[in-house]
């Protein structure tokens, strides 16, 4: 059956997307399982993580769907909620600008689960993968500037209605059930930014991946829902944003080619002052010549991370200046010890985030570059720029890059051996007739 509107337009341009996909498109969205895996299974014990499957223990479910580092199996619900958290609760996982959704630790995650529960293959994950990600990618682009900058957290709502488009068609869904299934996301999607620096954040992606499983689920089971819920005048758009920009509609290729992976284990907002902080610094740059810095970001930088006195770890993740100190000391802000609650309180670190500035920018200052300036004890005044949207141009530097990652996250909880055989096997996802056997290696 088919549905009317935009909702109906969004299902139908996403699913054509998935009927033929180019060979760099699968290569990228073949990146973004490594990626997540190794995220979960290196974020598994976080605390957030870990009390978040400890209530699902108590609940109890039937054993369908696997959870990393759970050492058993729980409700498909329970494992997409579970390892949603789990692949945000670094805070290092990938992020798409135009939506401004982390947006494989939503999809993901409850279509392993699905998949997994119903024994479908691989490649059906794939391009239901596929499918999600470019829903996602136009809601975020019709909605997500005046919706995030409300104060929503995208990643906790677009993202769900992202999750409910792949679930949907992971299931097998028609037009009109995954209208509905829209429908039933809208009403579970929920994020607010003000719980950046805590362990609300990465429930936001859990819960997003949650609502995917439980919307897809539901419609199947043939529960009714508005299936306009974007676009009706007390729709989602409506409420939660300025409006729909109907230019999202416009095809510009896929948004999975422009996925940006993160390098740094903070907020990807920080990362601009990371880059060009570190750059300084390659340059001969040394904490003792330094007088000031300050650093000019866009000004939605200021309810993203822009926390001024980090006290511990999380809250690191979200402060300029933090991560302005970090860099200048040439501490590796990929390791993820570099987030440690110990780190954040080494006074060499608080003496260069005491002297560090945030200035956020007038209108029209680029939303994706930060500028540093710095004073020096002699006078002189360096000034570096990076713009983070800038994507990785090379996918074969990309994919050892993220292979390095995938390493250094799993090696230690499973030791390399295990570690590189679950890469590569994670490396043939397409060419899985049954998830079983991978999803339990990760338990």
């Amino acid at each position: 059956m088919s549905a009317p509107g935009l909702t109906a337009a969004i299902i139908r341009q996403s699913r054509a997307a998935a009927a033929d996909i180019p060979a760099e498109t699968l290569e990228m969205a073949g990146l973004c399982v490594l990626d997540w895996f190794g995220l979960a299974i290196g974020g598994a014990d976080e605390p957030a993580t870990r009390l978040t499957r400890t209530v699902a223990i108590a609940e109890g479910a039937a054993p369908v769907a696997s959870v990393v580092g759970a050492g058993r199996a729980f409700s498909a619900r329970q494992a997409a909620l579970v390892n949603g958290v789990a692949g945000h609760a670094l805070d290092y996982d990938d992020v798409n600008l135009a939506m401004h959704v982390h947006p494989t630790a939503v999809i993901l995650p409850g279509l392993l689960a699905l998949a997994e529960a119903e024994r479908l293959s691989g490649r059906a994950v794939i391009e239901a993968f596929v499918v999600g990600y470019e829903a996602a990618g136009m809601i975020g682009t019709m909605i997500s500037a005046s919706h995030y900058a409300r104060g929503f957290h995208a990643t906790g709502t677009i993202g769900a209605f992202g999750a409910a488009a792949a679930c949907a068609h992971l299931l097998g869904l028609d037009e009109e059930a995954t209208a509905r299934a829209y429908g039933l996301a809208g009403s579970q999607a929920a994020g607010l930014k003000a719980q950046f620096g805590t362990m609300t954040k990465p429930l936001h992606a859990g819960r997003a991946a949650e609502a995917g499983v439980m919307a897809a689920l539901w419609a199947r089971a043939g529960l009714s829902a508005r299936p306009d819920i974007l676009e009706h005048p007390r729709g989602f758009a409506a409420t939660q944003s300025d409006g729909l920009r109907p230019e999202g509609l416009r095809w510009d290729g896929y948004a999975l080619d422009k996925n940006l992976f993160k390098h740094h284990a903070a907020c990807f907002g920080t990362h601009g002052t990371l880059e060009a902080v570190g750059a300084l610094r390659r340059q001969g740059l040394t904490p003792e010549a330094v007088r000031t810095i300050r650093l000019k970001v866009d000004a939605g930088a200021d309810a993203m991370c822009n926390i001024a006195e980090p006290r511990s770890g999380l809250e690191a993740k979200f402060s300029l200046r933090f991560n302005a100190a970090l860099a200048l000391h040439g501490v590796d802000s990929s390791d993820i010890a570099a987030y440690d609650d110990a780190v954040v309180l080494q006074p060499e670190l608080e003496a260069i985030r005491a002297i560090t500035t945030v200035e956020l920018a007038p209108p029209g200052w680029p939303e994706d570059v930060t500028e540093v300036r710095v004073e020096t004890v002699d006078g002189r005044l360096l000034v570096a720029s990076h713009d983070v949207s800038e994507p990785a141009g090379d996918l074969t530097v990309l994919t050892e890059t993220l292979r390095t990652k995938f390493l250094n996250l799993v090696e230690p909880r499973l030791g390399a051996a295990r570690a590189s055989a679950l890469m590569s096997e994670i490396a043939r996802l397409g060419e899985l007739d049954d998830l079983g056997a991978l999803m339990a290696r990760t338990r």
